[in-house]
């Protein structure tokens, strides 16, 4: 690291906010044709001297590009941050900036211990809800996350899959529409449910994917299955609950059966990789006792639970996460 790249994270959440505000705004939708500060300012209804601002600042980070007073979307801003393109990021990108209050008090999450926001998995309130489930969708379609863990599993010999803390059931929607005889439970929270059910619905697969309503740190876990699924599961929780929640599934596994575990995996300095790292910093802000953990921390686990061949792969880029799979006898 040099001064520059030190002068440019320190200052990083002003190129994040500016994106952030033009999703918000619907800037990009208004530029789906090239068009001029004017009528972009019309269109967001927003001051023409600021949206200029806006714009240029776009330009300059390459989401735009600008000739003479015109400005139109580049191919990423146009597969990402467009509302209605397959690969829209924008779900993620307003719950990121829902977030900013919360960075905003890590100072004060560092000195008490404590996180600034309720731990409440955003089900206090609808609208949290509803944002933090289509982040969930919007950034695992986006980067390909489902098709990517589908070539690395083969679950042809799967017939019932749960998926515990779904969430949209983006990944039981894609498992089910490769895997014609596969038929796929989701346990999840109610508030959650709500917002689930509307994406099974519109997959198609209703009569494939069941939704169950409980919380898997309280409630028993109905059913049998050849493999459990957890996305982005164990970050949210203490090593004693993840210790608690790897016994109980484990009994909802039948012999032969495999858990399948993504999440950021660290090595054993808990510092790398990096984006597990600074996610681990997101977590104290936003549960009570949550960080990402190594790969050891999570064999000992599966292993003390009964799981046996803990074995491990590192998901490729764009993704940041890992698989952590175990097979019970």
């Amino acid at each position: 690291m040099d001064f520059a790249d030190l002068a440019r994270l320190a200052g990083g959440y002003m190129e994040a906010r500016a994106i952030q505000a033009a999703v918000g705004l619907s800037v990009f939708e208004a530029l789906r044709d090239r068009q001029d500060a004017s009528s972009v300012a019309r269109a967001i209804r927003c001051d023409l001297r600021a949206t200029e601002l806006l714009l240029n600042a776009l330009v300059s980070i390459g989401l735009l590009t600008k000739e003479g007073s015109s400005y139109s979307l580049t191919e990423i801003s146009s597969t990402y941050l467009v509302k209605g393109s397959p690969n829209y990021l924008g779900g993620m990108v307003l719950f990121e900036s829902s977030l900013w209050k919360c960075w905003g008090d890590l100072e004060k999450a560092l000195r008490t211990g404590k996180p600034p926001r309720m731990p409440d998995m955003y089900q206090g309130n609808p609208e949290e809800t509803e944002r933090f489930i289509d982040a969930m969708d919007s950034l695992v379609r986006a980067r390909g996350d489902a098709e990517v863990v589908a070539e690395r599993l083969d679950l042809s010999q799967v017939n019932e899959l749960l998926d515990v803390g779904s969430g949209p059931a983006t990944y039981p929607i894609y498992f089910c529409r490769k895997y014609s005889t596969l038929r796929a439970t989701v346990f999840d929270l109610p508030g959650t449910l709500k917002i689930t059910e509307r994406f099974v619905r519109s997959s198609g697969l209703s009569d494939r994917i069941r939704l169950i309503q409980g919380d898997y740190r309280l409630d028993p876990i109905p059913g049998t299955y050849q493999a459990v699924f957890l996305s982005n599961i164990i970050h949210g929780e203490s090593g004693d609950e993840n210790e608690r929640l790897m016994a109980k599934l484990y009994a909802c596994i039948a012999p032969g059966g495999r858990i399948i575990i993504k999440d950021h995996i660290l090595d054993d300095s808990l510092a790398h990789p990096g984006a597990g790292a600074m996610f681990s910093l997101l977590m104290l802000l936003t549960t009570e006792r949550g960080r990402c953990y190594s790969l050891n921390e999570v064999k000992g686990w599966l292993e003390k639970a009964g799981f046996q061949r803990v074995n491990d792969a590192t998901l490729p880029s764009p993704l940041t996460s890992s698989l952590v799979i175990g097979e019970k006898a």
